[in-house]
């Protein structure tokens, strides 16, 4: 059956029963018999709308399938002033006190069916207010859990020379883009957090920033014929400092960016830091002592 909506009316002061399904007229000012059904959720994104040919005036239409289809609304509604005529009509849930207040939204969906492009919703009681799409990315990057990086120096063994300098990689494996997905009210949100750079609190007050992971020390290869594209030349001693050493922090930063569907979105949620890695070094400095001849 076709629901009449008198419009012009305060909707705060409307109070319309209607005690069967909403159906969509195919033409809802002309009293034909073909209409659609939808389903769809309070403030749903997507909805599902059974697609019937229009009948004969009086009849009812022919069956024509399901169809998904993106749907806004419009509201809560003010006012309703969209003219005198039908607009097919909806209803969710019911009043169940005398003080309770419905709210009114326009619903607009996309593509059209059988001449049906909005709807009129009454939602008792006010519609519940799910999760954005970019709340539930933020739920997923709380799941990231960025690793602490694995970390080497040479010289090694907890060693550093003044005026030497000290190469810093990290583990290979630990500059891997890492994921982490969450589900909230029908939306589904993947963050992926990417390594962009390492840095290096080398502990004397001093920090490097690296590109990316390092290349490790190779012993077998002179030193003239290798080269670092991350390292730190210490410029005095340790013997100042906590027990007589420096403490290195190591901490990779990722970019974290997100997609979603259920409700189609994405974005950057910017530059995050991994947990970090501490290393204790003593910094030596090497001395030269002049023997006299005997």
């Amino acid at each position: 059956m076709h629901t009449r909506v008198t419009v012009s009316l305060i909707a705060a002061a409307l109070a319309i029963v209607v005690v069967s399904p909403a159906v969509l007229a195919a033409d809802p000012g002309s009293g034909q018999g073909g209409s659609s059904g939808i389903d769809c959720a309070p403030l749903a994104a997507q909805c599902t709308v059974s697609a019937g040919s229009p009948g004969s005036s009086g009849g009812p239409g022919s069956g024509g399938g399901t169809t998904t289809v993106t749907c806004s609304w419009q509201g809560p509604l003010s006012t309703i002033t969209t003219g005198d005529w039908f607009l097919p009509f909806e209803v969710y849930g019911e009043q169940t006190t005398s003080s309770e207040i419905g709210q009114y939204y326009l619903v607009t969906c996309s593509p059209a069916l059988d001449g049906f492009g909005s709807f009129l919703a009454l939602v008792w009681p006010a519609a519940p207010t799910g999760p954005t799409p970019g709340q539930v990315a933020q739920r997923a990057e709380s799941d990231l859990n960025l690793p602490a990086p694995t970390v080497s120096m040479a010289p090694s063994g907890g060693k550093a020379i003044v005026n030497l300098e000290s190469w810093l990689w990290i583990d290979p494996a630990d500059w891997q883009p890492i994921t982490a997905t969450a589900t909230v009210g029908g939306i589904t949100a993947t963050a992926m957090a990417t390594p962009q750079y390492v840095v290096w609190a080398m502990g004397d007050g001093n920090q490097v920033t690296c590109d990316g992971p390092g290349v490790a020390y190779n012993t077998n290869v002179p030193d003239q014929d290798q080269t670092t594209s991350c390292g730190y030349t210490y410029q005095e001693t340790s013997a100042n400092g906590p027990d007589q050493q420096f403490t290195i922090t190591t901490t990779v930063a990722y970019d974290v960016t997100w997609t979603s569907v259920g409700v189609a979105g994405g974005g950057d949620l910017g530059i995050v830091p991994g947990a970090s890695t501490t290393t204790a070094v003593t910094v030596d400095e090497i001395g030269t002592v002049i023997v006299p001849n005997p």
